[in-house]
């Protein structure tokens, strides 16, 4: 179902992102400073930005209805708080 396709897709970014982020930003800190800025990457600076079709695509899944795509929404809200 999308809503398992979700939590299968969460999973990823437990095991990768919530890792990978904080080393891309002590990475890009460590750049900074080597070019002479010694200031570092504030946490809210949008540096990246994360997005995801699943649970929402309904141009060729009939499965896919406006109801699963909320639903699969609030499902990621929850699982990424």
């Amino acid at each position: 179902t999308p809503q398992d396709e979700m939590r299968a897709g969460m999973s990823y970014f437990h095991e990768t992102i919530w890792k990978g982020v904080p080393k891309f930003l002590r990475r890009v800190d460590t750049a900074l400073k080597n070019i002479g800025i010694n200031e570092r990457v504030p946490y809210n600076a949008p540096l990246t930005q994360f997005s995801s079709w699943m649970g929402g695509d309904r141009d060729g899944n009939p499965r896919v209805t406006p109801e699963v795509t909320r639903d699969v929404c609030l499902l990621a809200r929850m699982m990424a708080a």
